[in-house]
C-alpha cells in the first residue's frame, strides 16, 4: 500500500513476534505540491466525466485516459498530467499499471493453457508445485481462479500485522518475513512475490477451500507460477505468444517491474494536503496478481475479444463467465467468475457486464464489457490514495465514472 501499516518488529524466544503499529510514508521520491484545475464544463459528456477525475473539489488522480464502444462507434479521451513535475499531459494512449484488472489476463493464459490441454482446472497447487504450500493438495487452480481457495491475501497482512505474523510458526520463516517488511519501509519494491507465498505457506488456511470467497493477491502469485511451470516459459512471454501478439496489441506487455518499460505515465500517490509522491516503481511484489501495463484501447480490445471467443475455446470461455461466487462480503450483489467479475452494468434499463477493479501504489483502473462484446468501457488513472478510506472513495468515483461512460457509449 501507499501508506502500509508497519512497524518494529521483535523477535524473542519463547516470546514470539510483537509489532508496534505506525503508519510510514515510503520515501519513493520528493513531495511535490499540487492543486488541480477548478472544474469547467468543457466538450462532450464523455470528456465532461473524465474532467471530473482530475479537477475540481472531487479529483482523484493527476490524469486519465479512457476508451469507450459502443455498436455504433468509439470514443477516446483524456485529461490531466501523465508527469506532473514537467507538465506532460495525459494522452488517450498513454500507458499505466492495470494491477488488478490484470486478474482476467492471468485467468485468461491459465485457461488457454487448460484448452491446449496442458492442464486442469481441477489440477491441485500440490501437483504442478509440490512442496509449496503444505495445503497445496487441497486447493484447485479453479478455486485459486475464483478466489475459493482459502488462502490469505496481502492486505490481510497490511489490515492486521501482528496477528498474522504471530500466527507463523517456523521462526526462520517468521524471520524472513520480519525482514522482508521491515525492508519494504524504505524498498516499495519490497516485499517480493517469493516472500508473499512464504508467508502465506506459513499461515493456516483461512477457509476450507470451496467454502466461500475471499480475495486473494497472494493465490494469484501462485497462478503465475503455475502458468510458467505449465507454459515452460516465463510470463512476459507467455503473455505476449498467447495473448499480446495474436490479438496484435501495441502497448500491452507484462510489465511488474519498478522501472516500466517503454513510454508510460507516472503513478502518483496522493496525500492529504494536495501533497503527491511518485510511486511509479512502488510494485511490493507484484507479479500475476497485476503486473500488466496498457494503454485503454488495448485492454478494451483484449477484453471485446476475449468475450466474443476470439481467445478462449468455448468450454473455457464458459468456465470463465460462469458464476462460483454469488453475493457476500466483498462481492455485494455481484458475482465472481475465473478472474472477472459479473456485476450490473449500472444502465437505465439493467443488465449485467463483465468488469473489474484494479488499484495500487500510482494507478487505478475499471473496466466493463457486455455480455457480447459490442459496448465496453475502459478509465484508467495515475493516482492512488495514500489513505485507506480516500481509496474506497476514489475507486467508487473511478467505478461510477466507468459505468457512466458504458451506459453513453455511441
Amino acid at each position: 500500500m501507499v501508506w502500509l501499516v508497519l512497524g518494529v518488529f521483535v523477535l524473542a524466544a519463547g516470546v514470539g513476534v510483537v509489532i508496534a503499529i505506525s503508519r510510514i510514508a515510503i520515501p519513493g521520491g520528493s513531495q511535490i505540491s499540487y492543486t488541480p484545475r477548478p472544474y469547467a464544463p468543457r466538450g462532450p459528456y464523455s470528456q465532461r466525466l473524465l474532467d471530473r477525475l482530475v479537477s475540481g473539489r472531487g479529483w482523484i488522480a493527476p490524469g486519465a485516459t479512457a476508451y469507450v464502444a459502443g455498436p455504433k462507434g468509439v470514443w477516446v479521451g483524456s485529461a490531466g498530467l501523465a508527469n506532473v513535475p514537467i507538465g506532460t499531459s495525459m494522452q488517450p494512449d498513454a500507458r499505466l499499471r492495470l494491477n488488478s484488472v490484470g486478474k482476467t489476463w492471468t485467468a485468461t493464459l491459465i485457461l488457454k493453457l487448460v484448452g491446449e490441454g496442458r492442464m486442469k482446472l481441477d489440477d491441485t497447487v500440490s501437483h504442478w508445485l509440490p512442496g509449496l504450500l503444505p495445503y497445496g493438495n487441497q486447493i484447485t487452480v479453479a478455486q485459486l481462479l475464483s478466489m475459493a481457495s482459502g488462502m490469505i491475501d496481502t492486505n490481510d497482512f497490511y489490515a492486521e500485522p501482528a496477528y498474522y505474523v504471530r500466527k507463523i510458526k517456523d521462526p526462520a520463516l517468521r524471520a524472513r518475513v520480519t525482514a522482508a517488511f521491515r525492508r519494504a519501509q524504505t524498498d516499495p519494491t519490497y516485499p517480493p512475490t517469493q516472500v508473499w507465498i512464504e508467508a502465506a505457506a506459513g499461515e493456516p488456511l483461512l477457509y476450507q477451500p470451496g467454502s466461500t470467497w475471499h480475495y486473494s493477491n497472494i493465490g494469484y502469485m501462485v497462478l503465475g507460477l503455475i502458468a510458467a511451470h505449465v507454459g515452460g516459459a516465463d510470463l512476459s512471454t507467455l503473455f505476449r505468444t498467447q495473448i499480446i501478439d495474436p490479438l496484435y496489441l501495441h502497448s500491452a506487455r507484462y510489465d511488474p517491474a519498478p522501472n516500466i518499460s517503454g513510454p508510460h505515465a507516472h503513478g502518483y500517490s496522493l496525500s492529504p494536503g494536495d501533497k503527491l509522491v511518485d510511486a511509479t516503481g512502488w510494485t511490493g511484489g507484484l507479479a500475476a496478481n497485476g503486473g500488466i501495463v496498457s494503454d485503454a484501447a488495448d485492454e478494451a480490445h483484449f477484453l471485446q475479444a476475449l468475450i466474443r471467443g476470439h481467445v478462449l475455446r468455448h468450454a473455457q470461455l464458459t468456465a470463465l463467465e460462469t458464476p462460483y461466487a454469488n453475493g457476500g462480503p466483498g462481492l455485494g450483489n455481484d458475482s465472481y467468475g475465473l478472474g472477472v467479475v459479473i456485476q450490473q452494468d449500472g444502465c437505465a434499463t439493467p443488465g449485467f457486464a463483465y468488469g473489474h477493479n484494479g488499484g495500487g501504489d500510482g494507478y487505478m483502473s475499471s473496466v466493463q464489457v457486455s455480455p457480447d462484446g459490442s459496448r465496453v468501457a475502459v478509465v484508467l488513472v495515475n493516482g492512488y490514495a495514500a489513505s485507506s478510506a480516500a481509496q474506497d472513495d476514489g475507486s467508487a468515483t473511478l467505478f461510477n465514472t466507468m459505468q457512466r461512460l458504458y451506459c453513453s457509449a455511441p
